[in-house]
């Protein structure tokens, strides 16, 4: 609470305390009540008006950041076509307008720079319009309670407690302890080794992240030094079908060496927006994607991949002709390829984001929505721009499906079965628990992640060199056939 609020409070509660006296001593009920009810009228009038000036503040930055966007939209487009007019007119050769190119590139960041300012108003509005809110009920209580009680009015009688019940201690039975695990020999395993990508010049870059809840110290520790040092695993998580749990896909990560196995992917990712290096670690991400997706063709493995991107790596300049050159390797790489991106992303995607989105449809890529909090959902939004899959934790969708009759004007049992009329599969991410499992198939959930099927399970470095291309044999050289003349004239 600010301090003006802090200030206001205490006034009110002042006042309150006074004309209580007041009415105590001279005996004038009706005063102290016209007053507390002038005074409240007056703190509700101040709320109101407060609000409405935040919300009509809001509604000009909204206003404002959907007709920058446009304007984005439009001159990223322009820019593109006048480079492809410029380098067909050219013979392929575009370095005569490279000063107008690079003028044009500056002004989209700018717009970029413009367009998350903007971004970071709005949300400042959004948390005082909350702010107060919040401090509205806190007022009114407190200026209730520092009214004492005058003297007219009776003590409430005591209240006799109820005779204690003497209930039986619980037995606590002791769990075994899990046997020591001897650490694995690192001839046996070895974790995937990938190629330093993370560009030695790039400027770190911390953009804004998600709400949500702040990376360990030591998880960032552990990103940051990995990063230095271009030490990244790749691993995989089962992704099952219930009720029987067999395999039907693998969540694909990075993790730094250290960190624990029950440390969540996004802790992780939260943990490199953090330091800063968002562009190479996704770029890291998608080339051994593509080359995992190469093995499982040659396995003839029915499984799908999912791979976590960030906004950040899609709007990117570079991002769409890495990923076709990733493709050229690999062309059916894109059909066992899921790529997620967060809620926000397509809550806020205007015309910019939707042509990346119809770009990433043309390449052969379905999208899945994660990090899903807020079950306002446009099913039919989300169905046009290829979006195929749902995310979201177990316990909050549990917590959600069990304290609301409802989801999207639906019975909660029901939520799952109007997903999937929409094309759209659902999946329950962060199981731990059996019980969880129990009451995810009583709400018809049929994909299902977690540790309590399997945790991450690093990927062994000869799996990727094995789904490499085996190198062409050198050809073999034939004799030179010679003449009789010739071994006559060498006789």
């Amino acid at each position: 609470m600010r301090l003006v609020q802090i200030l206001t409070v205490s006034i009110l509660a002042l006042f309150a305390g006074g004309l209580s006296v007041l009415a105590q001593r001279f005996d004038m009920l009706s005063l102290v009540v016209a007053a507390l009810s002038a005074a409240f009228v007056a703190g509700g009038m101040v709320v109101h008006l407060r609000l409405k000036a935040a919300r009509d503040e809001l509604g000009v930055l909204r206003s404002h950041l959907e007709s920058t966007r446009q304007h984005a939209a439009l001159l990223a487009r322009h820019t593109r076509e006048l480079r492809e007019s410029v380098v067909a007119a050219n013979g392929g050769e575009g370095s005569v307008r490279a000063s107008e190119f690079a003028t044009l590139s500056a002004l989209v960041r700018d717009l970029a720079d413009n367009l998350s300012e903007m971004d970071r108003r709005a949300e400042g509005v959004e948390r005082e319009i909350a702010d107060v809110r919040r401090a509205a009920p806190v007022a009114a209580a407190a200026a209730r309670a520092a009214v004492p009680a005058p003297g007219w009015v009776s003590a409430p009688r005591p209240v006799a407690s109820p005779a204690p019940v003497l209930a039986t201690p619980p037995v606590i039975v002791p769990t075994p302890a899990p046997a020591p695990v001897a650490p694995p020999s690192p001839s046996r395993v070895e974790t995937a080794r990938v190629e330093p990508a993370f560009d030695p010049f790039e400027e770190p870059v911390a953009p804004r992240r998600e709400a949500g809840p702040e990376p360990s110290r030591a998880v960032r520790q552990h990103v940051a030094a990995a990063i230095a040092a271009d030490r990244f695993d790749l691993f995989l998580q089962r992704v099952v079908g219930l009720p029987q749990r067999r395999t039907r896909a693998y969540d694909i990560s990075l993790r730094p060496d250290g960190v624990a196995l029950t440390v969540p992917n996004s802790e992780i990712r939260a943990s490199v927006e953090a330091v800063g290096h968002q562009l190479g670690f996704d770029r890291k991400l998608m080339i051994q994607a593509v080359r995992l997706a190469r093995v499982f063709m040659q396995r003839d493995r029915d499984v799908l991949l999912f791979v976590d991107i960030s906004q950040r790596y899609l709007m990117s300049e570079a991002a769409f002709e890495e990923l076709e050159a990733l493709l050229a390797d690999v062309p059916r790489a894109a059909e066992r390829l899921v790529l997620c991106l967060p809620q926000r992303f397509f809550t806020k995607a205007v015309a910019y984001e939707n042509e990346a989105l119809r770009k990433l449809a043309r390449l052969g890529f379905t999208l899945m929505m994660r990090d899903v909090t807020d079950f306002d959902l446009d099913l039919g939004k989300l169905a046009r721009l290829n979006v195929r899959w749902l995310r979201m934790a177990s316990a909050q969708f549990l917590s959600a499906a069990q304290h609301n009759e409802t989801l999207l004007e639906v019975a909660s049992a029901d939520f799952v079965a109007l997903l999937e009329r929409a094309k759209i599969t659902f999946i329950a991410d962060g199981v731990s628990d059996e019980s969880e499992i129990a009451e995810l198939i009583d709400f018809g959930v049929e994909f299902a992640q977690g540790n309590a099927f399997a945790p991450p399970q690093a990927v062994r470095p000869d799996v990727l060199q094995a789904g490499a291309p085996a190198p062409q044999p050198a050809p073999v050289p034939t004799p030179e056939r010679r003449g009789l003349r010739d071994l006559a004239k060498r006789a």
